[in-house]
Formats: C-alpha cells, sequence, structure tokens
C-alpha cells in the first residue's frame, strides 16, 4: 500500500538554541519551563519513523536551532536516500565552510539565514547574541560563495529593525542574496515578552512593506517574498505588487505541517497544539482525524463575511492560538 505524500514538512531537530532573540516564536520559549539539550539518538529514531509512515516532498530542519544536533549531516542524508528535498533552516551562527560543502554534496537545498539590520548591535540585541551579526554576514556570503543560488535570508521586521530596512536589503544584495523573506514580527513564545517593544503599528508596517517593495522594484534580480500570513485588511498585496505575499491553508494537503524530535505532530511550527503523537499513530491518521479538521476549519466572527476570507484565513491563526488559545480568532495583529 503506498504512502501517503506529504510535499512540505518542518521536523524540529531540538528545541535548544544558541540565541534567545526577542521576536522569537516558538511556544516552549515563553519562558515557563527550561529547554532540553539537544538529544541526537531520539531524532534520528524519530525521523526514520517518521519516513517509515509518510512520503515527503520536502523535509525542512528547523528547531530551537538545527545546528546544535551534532549529526544533523547524517539526519540530511537520510532524507535524502529516501528521496526528499532537504531544507536548513538556521540563524549561522555554528554554520562552518565544510557544513556547507557537505551539505552542497548531499544535495541541500535553500540555506535560510536570518539578517535582520546592516547595524550589528541592532541585529544582536534582537538575537541576544553579541556577535551574531558577523557570523549570519559570513554565513550568508559562504553560502553564496560555495552554493550559489541556495542562500536565502530572513528578515523579521519590528519597530527595532524597520527603520533600517532599505540598508539591510542593501547589505543582502551586496552579500549575493537572491532571496528574501521579509516576515512581519509574528507573535508567540519569547515575542510575547516583547510584545509593545516590537509589533509595528498599521502605518509603521505599511511603510515597512512599502520600503521593500521599493527596494525590489529595483533588483530585479532578487526575490522577495511575505512568508507570515498577514490580514488582507491589514496589509493588501495588490498595493506591494514587488512582494509575493503567501497565505496559510487549513487543508492538510496544501501546507507545511510540523513534527518535532519527540513525534509530536501540530499544524504548523507556530502553532503550539498537539494532534497526536507518530508513536502512537500513524501520521496520515493523525492528519486525517475529523476532530482535527473541524478544529481547523473554524472561521473567526470577525472574518465571517468578509470578501477576502479566501485566501486570507485571518490571518495568522496559529498566533491566536498563543495568544488567545483557540484557532477561533483572528490574527492578534490587529488588536
Amino acid at each position: 500500500m503506498p504512502r501517503q505524500k506529504i510535499d512540505n514538512l518542518v521536523f524540529e531537530l531540538t528545541e535548544a538554541c544558541n540565541q534567545r532573540c526577542r521576536f522569537c516564536y516558538n511556544y516552549w520559549r515563553d519562558g515557563s519551563s527550561p529547554i532540553p539539550a539537544p538529544d541526537p539518538r531520539l531524532c534520528r529514531r524519530t525521523l526514520r519513523k517518521l519516513l517509515s509512515q509518510v512520503s515527503v516532498g520536502t523535509i525542512s530542519f528547523s528547531g530551537g536551532e538545527p545546528m546544535t544536533m551534532p549529526n544533523v549531516t547524517d539526519l540530511a542524508l537520510m532524507c535524502r536516500f529516501k528521496g526528499c528535498g532537504v531544507n536548513l533552516l538556521t540563524n549561522g551562527t555554528l554554520l562552518t565552510e565544510d557544513h556547507i560543502r557537505n551539505f552542497k554534496e548531499i544535495g541541500i537545498g535553500a540555506i535560510q539565514i536570518p539578517l535582520l539590520s546592516a547595524d550589528p548591535a541592532v541585529h544582536d540585541y534582537l538575537t541576544c547574541l553579541t556577535g551574531s551579526w558577523e557570523k549570519a554576514v559570513k554565513a550568508l556570503r559562504a553560502v553564496t560563495a560555495l552554493n550559489p543560488g541556495h542562500a536565502y535570508a530572513v528578515l523579521v521586521m519590528t519597530k527595532v529593525n524597520a527603520p533600517g530596512i532599505p540598508d539591510t536589503l542593501e547589505l543582502l544584495a551586496d552579500c549575493g542574496v537572491r532571496g528574501v523573506m521579509v516576515n512581519r514580527f509574528n507573535l508567540g513564545g519569547q515575542g510575547l515578552l516583547h510584545r509593545d517593544e516590537l509589533v509595528l503599528d498599521r502605518a509603521g508596517l505599511r511603510q515597512a512593506f512599502a520600503d521593500v517593495d521599493a527596494f525590489a522594484a529595483t533588483h530585479s534580480g532578487m526575490r522577495f517574498t511575505s512568508g507570515v500570513c498577514t490580514p488582507m485588511c491589514l496589509i493588501m498585496p495588490s498595493e506591494f505588487r514587488h512582494i509575493q505575499f503567501t497565505f496559510c491553508s487549513t487543508d492538510f494537503n496544501r501546507r507545511p505541517v510540523a513534527v518535532n524530535f519527540r513525534g509530536d505532530v501540530r499544524f504548523c511550527n507556530h502553532s503550539p497544539k498537539v494532534l497526536g503523537n507518530i508513536y502512537q499513530r500513524n501520521i496520515s491518521d493523525i492528519l486525517a482525524d475529523p476532530a482535527a479538521t473541524e478544529y481547523y476549519n473554524a472561521v473567526p466572527e470577525h472574518c465571517r463575511d468578509c470578501r477576502f476570507l479566501h485566501p486570507c484565513n485571518g490571518g495568522c491563526r496559529a498566533a491566536s492560538e498563543q495568544v488567545y488559545g483557540t484557532f477561533a480568532a483572528i490574527d492578534p495583529v490587529l488588536d
């Protein structure tokens, strides 16, 4: 019997990270409990279990910081032997040239690294790790030099770094980066503790996207994507023609589900709600559960009669789960 196919899946190798980013959305980084150290054996066993249950088109290694996992190259090779594409979502501070060469040999796809500002002090302030800017820039330059076309930058736009967006984009162009994720700060995890400091108001968010759009208009060799779904009553994509906006689907067949190193399955890597565990049930059965479908098909009352409900879907409602404890509420960015 053929295994179910999942086109995109985020696999969280560990909850550990060497940074404590003020904007981090990981639900376990809310300060309520200590973060466990990486567990390479459990991670490998869980990944093997996952790949025995389902066929995955592309698997993105995330965390925490995936490069804290000592056997990350072996894990990537396991996926490649199973025919999966592999992406790496890393902060870049632990990424070496040897890693990059090995990943190139394995056939790793995108290597995604956040660069938050052209000003080292601003980047390091947001990551809470002195020297992280220098290492992130070095990593981006190394990927573009050793494996051209595979470096992708992430710019998380907050009140702290938004004024410097044009300079940050110039630096990314100078690094040779051709793909940039321009994500608004999305509430969750550690970010809940810094909400007032980081959340851009409507005017500030519009200006941030306008700055990106203006830069993109004069840099046709670079691609800009907004990877955090934003309510269309707040940001209308048609006003920013040089940025590709993405929106979440509640259909598990059309979205990247998240699985962590323990085998917990979640709607996405922003959602805290565990739907089941692959050691107890096959992931296909977990995703096909009518209770999960009903839960995620809930429509916020605020959005019910909106003509933009599809594809908007009320913005990022995984953020609503973290803030309000329910998927049936609209994105808290509107508060």
